[in-house]
Formats: C-alpha cells, structure tokens, sequence
C-alpha cells in the first residue's frame, strides 16, 4: 500500500463512511475509490474532491505534508454532525435554533465587549 492510500483509509475511516460511500460523493465507482486506497492509481483527478470530503490539503493525502489540518473553512467532525442534524429539522425547529444561536452569539458578543445590555439574567 501506498502513503496516499493509507491516508485515504485512515481519513476515510476517520470520517466513518464506507468506500461506497466515498466513491458515491465522488461520483465514482467503489472499484476506482478501492484502487485509491490500495495504491494502484493516485487519485489525481479527484483530489480536491477528497480534501474536501476529509478537510484536509492536497499535499497531506499525497504525503507531501505530514500533518493533517483542517482546511479554512472545514469544519470539525462534531460541528459537522450538528449541521447535518439543524439541516433535517423542520422550520419550526429551525426557527427555535437560529433564535437561541442569536442569542447566546450576541450574549457572548456583549461578554466580551464588556456591555451587560442585553444579556440574559
């Protein structure tokens, strides 16, 4: 096996999703996907695709770098999960969440502002 196909399993593995699973985001077959992570092919074509999927550059699934970080932007796996459950709520309970997110944002905002208007008491 190959640096870049261990990575891809570890990060797949990481991630708890399937080469099917992997492969459908890629819109590829899970033969190719499988290919990637036995070292058979460098997944040249779909690398941004997977340092997407997995957070993390180019260069480390390559192994070119040897630490994983996360990308700007990415999130980490538990904020992942949260938006994935705010995402399948309904409107009513979406509209619950952005009312309570506002206000402990701007809770927090006032906190470090110094105000105390506002805030919860």
């Amino acid at each position: 096996m190959s640096i870049t196909g261990d990575r891809l399993r570890a990060l797949r593995e990481k991630k708890g999703m399937s080469q099917e699973a992997v492969a459908d985001f890629l819109g590829i077959s899970r033969t190719a996907y499988n290919k990637y992570e036995s070292g058979v092919i460098k997944p040249v074509r779909k690398l941004e695709g997977l340092s997407r999927l997995f957070g993390v550059s180019a260069d480390y699934i390559l192994g070119q770098e040897s630490e994983s970080v996360l990308l700007p932007g990415e999130t980490e796996p538990r904020v992942e999960q949260q938006i994935k459950k705010y995402i399948c709520l309904s409107r009513g309970g979406r509209d619950i969440v952005d009312i309570t997110l506002d206000a402990v944002y701007q809770r927090e905002q006032d906190a470090t502002s110094g105000s105390t208007e506002g805030t919860f008491k």
